[in-house]
């Protein structure tokens, strides 16, 4: 059985001095301590969350930049492209106009020369028809 006497009453002052003393020592510190680590990691994921916040935002700029920078990419390539076209039609009218003059150059030295053969073929041919005549005849005509 228990026996109440003063003995229990110095335990209980001796338990109480001792969680006195534990709580200066011991216990203050470590709830400093874990509180300062609370703060710590309480501020740490503040940062990271701005930091996350920050590059969220740079992402965003970022794909704002290139969505631009391929619009006037193509925007650039199209007016290249055009221009290539319109220098690749000025280049088949200037050859076609050429073409032409040289076909029409052509066509009249054929011309010329057609007539000049012809007008050959006749006097060769008149001078032919003399000289037959004369033969048939015996005399020049």
């Amino acid at each position: 059985m228990i026996d109440i006497d003063i003995t229990l009453l110095w335990q209980i002052i001796n338990f109480i001095v001792l969680l006195i003393v534990l709580n200066f020592i011991l216990f203050k510190p470590i709830r400093q301590v874990m509180q300062e680590r609370d703060l710590g990691i309480s501020s740490a994921f503040g940062d990271a969350k701005a930091a996350q916040d920050r590059m969220q935002n740079i992402l965003e700029q970022y794909n704002t930049s290139l969505a631009e920078a391929k619009q006037k990419a193509v925007t650039t390539y199209n007016a290249i492209y055009q221009q290539g076209l319109d220098a690749q039609r000025d280049m088949i009218s200037t050859e076609r106009a050429k073409a032409g003059e040289m076909l029409d150059k052509a066509r009249s030295e054929i011309a010329a020369a057609s007539t000049a053969a012809r007008t050959d073929l006749k006097n060769e041919a008149e001078r032919l028809s003399q000289d037959i005549t004369s033969k048939l005849l015996g005399r020049a005509v």
